[in-house]
């Protein structure tokens, strides 16, 4: 076990909750609920069992948790994240299968329905009921006794049994008006949001009067009714019904440090939550809260539609007419209970990762220092660092990444497509980006950086230093470059006048610089990959005759590339083209 994952399982809660194994590559390989976090998670470390477990065990490296209000929501959210996730090592809930609903339906006539199907009636959904205690079908019975709605699926001629023991109003046999149903559904809301104190009476009374006569039994399957309705009381934060795709933020302070949570809701369902820990250094927590979300959602491609926050009303308008989402201070209700339950997940955060964030801040600032030190810069305020992407010569693109106070800001990431078709080589195309890159910087007047890190040696630093000439900036930003050994690994530190310092690889500057040269390197492949895709995905598509550009557009936005879009059939692709089209668009594929 290594001793991140040893430190955040000493810290992790004694509350109920979900937990999430995962694996040196920080994949989800198993996802569990319990009781009680703390005893359940040391439980794989401390007896032995069965052969899934015990390579489970082997393959654990990291764990993350969502601490819930009880049992029943985590069932519901363990439900949840095994669909999204599909982890190797969980057997049950991937199917598909779900837990039980109640249902009032819209019909003309309402009904009260028991489904587990949330598409196959219209009408208000209540649950849904995930844990024993709720006594799901004995609830449901016990609705239909309380409530006078329809009993019947298809309506019969005549009244029934039902309409003689005041259980149905008998519209087979009478006009009801709207508001007597109205009036019925309200009071079935109204016992969902909690007043059940008469009902919760009556039944008390009855399990009383069946336990003095002996029938043990049947008190006991009241008790049980008792304790499925208290259980509904406790309201859900897991699920709701929603089409929105909403996130909630909470946050927790200690000093100067900030632990933020984020829940993100898919269609009313909590699928993912994210978790940062930010340094405030006596700013106002609103202003660090809008930077961060600005941040954080400034290059996702999964904005909510709606955000919940408690922060000022200044800050609510300039969020949301930024990231054009609609950001929320919700004072009652489900997101306010929501927001409280985040800030506990924030809190227990802080505590599980504090050492292992500071350990990391601690390390990158010596390792920052120490390069100031290497380079005599005693200004290292934004440094600028650079990458060439290209496979023979085909979709050639740039990028750069940059580090303020030695920290990555990715608001600050540039991409550049290679406008210059004859650079035939790196030094040329290293030339082109460097020079509109600082060219467009001059003319918009924005900042300077202190140093320019280039990935190769002694000839991309020429071709960066020949640009800066061009602009008189030469003599204003430093360059220097990261080469490689034999072996594609970073080694050593080049100069401009061709010095070199070779690099310990046991030292925290060799780490920072190797983190460094991984990022950019991540970022420029990552645009070349998708640049290429996108080029080869479009230009197979144009040659399909009566596909035109909207459509292909479409095709583009749901399917990343030709493998997802092969693994499609014929009656997937026919809900965005023509039978006739998307049986030419799967021949075209298989080519």
């Amino acid at each position: 076990m290594n001793a991140d994952l040893k430190y955040k399982l000493k810290n992790i809660p004694k509350l109920p909750g979900c937990y999430l194994w995962k694996d040196k590559y920080g994949k989800i390989i198993y996802v569990g609920k319990a009781k009680n976090l703390f005893n359940r998670t040391h439980q794989y470390f401390n007896t032995t069992s069965n052969n899934k477990t015990t390579k489970l065990v082997q393959n654990i490296y990291d764990v993350d948790f969502i601490v819930v209000k009880n049992e029943n929501e985590s069932l519901i959210l363990e439900n949840n994240l095994i669909k999204k996730h599909q982890p190797k090592y969980n057997v049950l809930l991937k199917d598909g299968s779900s837990y039980p609903y109640i249902v009032v339906t819209n019909e003309k006539n309402p009904r009260i329905v028991y489904t587990r199907d949330l598409k196959k009636f219209k009408g208000k959904y209540y649950g849904p009921f995930a844990s024993a205690k709720s006594s799901k079908y004995e609830l449901y019975n016990l609705l239909l006794k309380i409530f006078p709605l329809r009993k019947c699926n298809v309506m019969k001629r005549n009244k029934c049994l039902y309409y003689d023991m005041h259980q149905c109003l008998a519209p087979c046999i009478k006009n009801i008006k709207d508001l007597e149903w109205k009036q019925i559904k309200n009071q079935i809301n109204d016992f969902f949001n909690g007043d059940t104190k008469d009902i919760i009476a009556k039944l008390q009374k009855e399990e009383l009067e069946l336990s003095n006569n002996l029938e043990f039994e049947e008190a006991q399957k009241k008790l049980e009714l008792i304790n499925g309705i208290k259980e509904i009381q406790s309201q859900q934060n897991i699920i709701f019904n929603s089409k929105k795709n909403i996130d909630v933020v909470s946050f927790y302070q200690q000093e100067n440090l900030l632990s933020i949570v984020i829940f993100s809701y898919l269609n009313g369902q909590l699928l993912a939550k994210n978790q940062q820990i930010a340094e405030i250094n006596n700013e106002n927590i609103n202003d660090v809260l809008s930077n961060y979300l600005m941040q954080y959602y400034f290059d996702s491609l999964n904005k909510p539609d709606l955000c919940y926050i408690n922060i000022s009303s200044s800050n609510i308008k300039s969020l949301t007419k930024t990231t054009s989402i609609e950001f929320v201070s919700p004072t009652k209700g489900k997101f306010k209970q929501i927001l409280h339950e985040g800030v506990k997940n924030a809190k227990q955060y802080f505590s599980s990762s504090y050492l292992i964030y500071q350990q990391k801040q601690n390390l990158t600032k010596k390792s920052f220092e120490q390069l100031k030190q290497v380079l005599s810069l005693d200004n290292l305020s934004l440094i600028h660092v650079y990458d060439i992407a290209n496979l023979f010569s085909a979709n050639q693109v740039g990028a750069m990444i940059a580090l303020e106070d030695g920290v990555f800001n990715k608001n600050l990431y540039r991409k550049f497509i290679i406008k210059d078709l004859e650079a035939t080589s790196d030094y040329a195309r290293m030339q082109e980006i460097i020079y509109r890159q600082y060219k467009r910087v001059m003319q918009n007047k924005e900042q300077l950086p202190n140093l320019i890190i280039v990935d190769g040696g002694i000839i991309q630093i020429n071709a960066a230093i020949q640009s800066l000439k061009k602009i008189n900036l030469d003599k204003v930003i430093r360059v220097i470059g990261l080469s490689k050994d034999n072996h594609h690994k970073t080694n050593a530190i080049v100069f401009p006048n061709k010095k070199i310092i070779k690099l310990d690889k046991a030292s925290s500057l060799y780490m920072y610089l190797l983190n460094i040269q991984e990022e950019v390197h991540r970022y420029a492949i990552n645009f070349f990959r998708n640049k290429n895709i996108t080029s080869k995905f479009k230009s197979k598509l144009n040659e399909i005759k009566g596909l035109g550009e909207k459509t292909i557009k479409k095709l583009m936005e749901n399917y990343d590339n030709f493998a997802n879009l092969k693994k499609a059939s014929v009656q997937e692709l026919s809900q965005y083209v023509s039978f006739k089209i998307a049986k030419k668009i799967k021949e075209k594929l298989n080519e």
